[in-house]
């Protein structure tokens, strides 16, 4: 199993009964810290995460494994995991 180390997600705009709206006008990306990598992070995870109004909450979208030395890219460390998605049978 590779390494995941950045998530690409969506921000939650609201919650109403269980639905979700979504802000999809553009994804953003975060860093996954060591921390978090021992219970990896899946698609459809809602997770807390820093940004420049605060911290809000986003839906993963997709996670990846990014060389930040190739890249040069720095980004935002995840906080925390708030829900899981749901297991596939």
């Amino acid at each position: 199993m590779k390494n995941n180390n950045t998530i690409a997600a969506y921000h939650i705009q609201s919650r109403k009964n269980n639905i979700l709206e979504l802000n999809t006008r553009k994804l953003y990306h975060w860093n996954i810290p060591k921390r978090l990598r021992v219970n990896p992070i899946q698609k459809g995870d809602i997770v807390l995460v820093p940004t420049a109004r605060g911290t809000r909450s986003v839906v993963v979208m997709d996670v990846f494994r990014e060389e930040f030395e190739e890249t040069q890219r720095r980004y935002r460390k995840v906080i925390k995991v708030l829900e899981r998605a749901p297991e596939k049978e």
